[in-house]
């Protein structure tokens, strides 16, 4: 009882000497960004009792914070690979989300000290066989999220194919479905998450000492400092391991938290090191590569959407009654769809269905091509209509069959009406191309996001990307146009 009393008037006594800024009193408000995406430990929605609302052991990191500090903590949702941007931004005032002090994270913003230890854990998939570690795994495909810990040590290995993800759920689904190898993550992570994936094997120690620690903006160090004493005080009340226990996160390196020489250590380092400059030759290239992709992606896309798209009007207008039907379903599916849900429903959803996996590339190409060929079946159509019944007439009178006639005469017309909304359409394609992201194809936009996020140089960067884009689309309208005036000399 008397040490429960001396804790708290410890508690009490650290509250009145933590000077916080004078904004966040006035407020009573401090905002913590984070990615409930990420799901457990850190923060997430409780499943199985969706009316907890959001938990985590962050979100009692956040309220023990809170408390100390005086201040109300409140979440802010940004998605993880962004949570640099976001913070500059000042749309939240600190990111807490295990959050590692990255070399090129350390450049950008101040770290608190840290309050977590924490190792790396490798896990392989059911049938993989003969790893012991990251050495056993040269040539082949290794996910893990994006700009975390765990992505900088799979650099550190030439030779692993690294697959990034915006999830550690999702790089765990597809060492599942065998599509990668293995998966290296935080040791929090691969613990909470196990019971989710019990095909999973871990393989291999823990290995590393690292650290999470909170983020505020350069032109902040007075937050800092308040966070750091604010960090201090539950780890001398004891506070920080009873919520480390309450989540099964507290392992004895905890205790090394409280040692003034970590401490120390670690402020030393962050300012130390910084990321190195950035290769502008090798970014370039790796920028061509990208582009050269995304006009692969998106010429294979579209050719098989007007192919498709054509297939597809001339059902609703000359097919069987049942097919036109089945026609005009698919239009509005996949009009009435977002394009995100569908590509993701086409790669991770059928990845799940023995016999139905298809590479990203391959998922890409497919997710784009039937999502504009409903578009482009509507172009069609309205084309085909717009053809005078005259000239129908005219074909069966020459004794021509309605396939003949569909071929030689109404067909041919109606693709040089529909060419230029075709064109945009294109165009718009070659635009969303991007979205095949989402399913780790790395085309020019996600190439840009990766360089961006490893050197920090989000506007140049973006504004040579844009300029790529700009110089693959206006040859393409140009030629467009070109083909239709020809079309036009000829009809003449």
């Amino acid at each position: 009882m008397l040490r429960f009393l001396a804790c708290l008037l410890l508690a009490a006594a650290a509250i009145a000497q933590i000077p916080l800024p004078q904004r966040y009193r006035d407020a009573g408000v401090v905002r913590w960004g984070s990615d409930a995406e990420g799901g457990a430990p850190f923060v997430y929605l409780d499943g199985q009792h969706p009316e907890r609302g959001e938990i985590g052991f962050e979100v009692d990191l956040a309220r023990e914070l809170g408390t100390v500090l005086g201040v109300e903590f409140r979440r802010v949702q940004a998605p993880y690979e962004h949570l640099v941007q976001v913070l500059e931004r000042g749309d939240c005032d600190l990111v807490l989300n295990g959050f590692e002090p990255t070399p090129v994270r350390r450049a950008l913003v101040r770290f608190s000290r840290p309050y977590y230890i924490f190792q790396q854990q490798l896990s392989v998939g059911p049938a993989v066989e003969g790893v012991r570690g990251l050495q056993d795994l040269v040539g082949k495909r290794v996910g893990v999220l994006g700009q975390s810990q765990s992505h900088q040590v799979l650099l550190e290995h030439p030779g692993i194919e690294v697959v990034l993800y915006e999830s550690n759920v999702t790089a765990y689904e597809e060492v599942v479905n065998g599509r990668n190898a293995a998966s290296l993550a935080d040791l929090p992570i691969a613990r909470a998450l196990r019971p989710l994936f019990p095909k999973l094997r871990d393989v291999g120690e823990p290995f590393g000492a690292f650290y999470y620690a909170m983020a505020v903006r350069r032109g902040e160090p007075e937050l800092q400092s308040a966070l750091d004493a604010a960090v201090g005080v539950l780890f001398a009340n004891g506070t920080l391991e009873r919520i480390y226990r309450r989540w099964d996160l507290w392992v004895p390196e905890e205790a090394k938290l409280g040692d003034a020489a970590v401490a120390e250590t670690f402020a030393r380092d962050i300012e130390e090191r910084g990321p190195a400059p950035i290769d502008w030759g090798s970014a370039m290239q790796l920028l061509g590569l990208g582009a050269l992709r995304t006009v692969g992606i998106s010429v294979i896309a579209f050719a098989l959407a007007v192919l498709l798209g054509l297939a597809v009007a001339l059902l609703r207008l000359h097919g069987p009654r049942p097919l036109q039907w089945v026609a005009l379903g698919y239009v509005e599916l996949f009009r009435g769809t977002p394009i995100l849900v569908q590509m993701l429903l086409l790669y991770y959803g059928l990845g799940q269905v023995p016999g139905l996996s298809m590479s990203a590339e391959v998922a890409g190409i497919l997710g784009l091509a039937l999502n504009y060929a409903a578009y482009e079946a509507e172009i069609y159509r309205g084309a085909l209509s717009a053809i005078p019944r005259g000239q129908r007439e005219a074909s069966q009178a020459l004794g021509l069959s309605t396939a003949q006639s569909l071929r030689h005469v109404i067909v041919p017309q109606a693709l040089r009406l529909s060419l230029a909304p075709s064109t945009n359409d294109f165009i718009a394609l070659f635009k969303d191309s991007s979205i095949v992201m989402v399913i780790t194809v790395v085309e020019l936009t996600k190439q840009y996001q990766m360089l961006a996020n490893a050197s920090g140089r989000f506007i140049l960067l973006g504004l040579v990307t844009s300029g790529l884009y700009l110089l693959m689309s206006l040859p393409l309208a140009y030629l467009a146009r070109r083909f239709e005036r020809s079309l036009d000399r000829d009809h003449a």
